[in-house]
């Protein structure tokens, strides 16, 4: 399998995410928050939601969320 057909492999940071939301606004198929306010993740999005996931860990003025690929075999 090809990298780019690797599943994303999204982490968050709770200890970086400061509750803004912007992953949610824009990633909402990817991302949802808690009922403290804070960033949750799958811990794989499909190929199809990829922009979404990159979109919305772009918009964490935190920097807490790291999205990554798979690795292959695992």
């Amino acid at each position: 399998m090809a990298d780019s057909q690797l599943p994303l492999v999204i982490t968050v940071d709770r200890s970086k995410c400061c509750g803004y939301t912007l992953c949610a606004a824009e990633g909402p198929d990817v991302y949802t928050i808690d009922d403290a306010g804070y960033a949750v993740a799958p811990e794989s999005v499909p190929l199809e939601l990829e922009a979404q996931a990159r979109r919305g860990a772009q918009a964490c003025p935190a920097e807490a969320i790291t999205v990554r690929r798979a690795e292959a075999g695992k």
